[in-house]
């Protein structure tokens, strides 16, 4: 394969990939636009956060693939990824029912 073949074939990759990203941002806006007007609606509290947080969620795994470049890497690094942020909720989620308030002896405080 020519150099000038080689060189066509990593442009029409880096457009293909520019192309996935002006896509996916205008995804983020439509989600973005649809939890501005979520809050809005005259729905029950627990609906709202339920469904705010899925976008979010939803959301951040698309910023974190794509702009981050996880989806173009090896499978493993995506898992990597993944058991880092695993542990990482673990832990916020342990220290949150550690440092709970109902958990605080108040007497001393008196």
């Amino acid at each position: 394969m020519s150099h000038a073949a080689t060189d066509h074939n990593l442009a029409t990759e880096e457009i293909r990939r520019y192309h996935h990203f002006i896509t996916l941002a205008l995804w983020l806006a439509a989600i973005t636009g649809v939890e501005i007007v979520l809050i809005f609606l005259p729905v029950s509290l627990s609906i709202i956060l339920t469904v705010l947080c899925v976008l979010s969620a939803i959301k951040f795994f698309a910023v974190i693939l794509w702009f981050m470049h996880l989806i173009y890497d090896h499978r493993l690094l995506f898992w990597i990824f993944v058991a880092g942020m695993g542990l990482a909720f673990a832990t916020f989620t342990a220290l949150l029912s550690l440092f709970a308030v109902n958990r605080i002896d108040t007497k001393w405080f008196s």
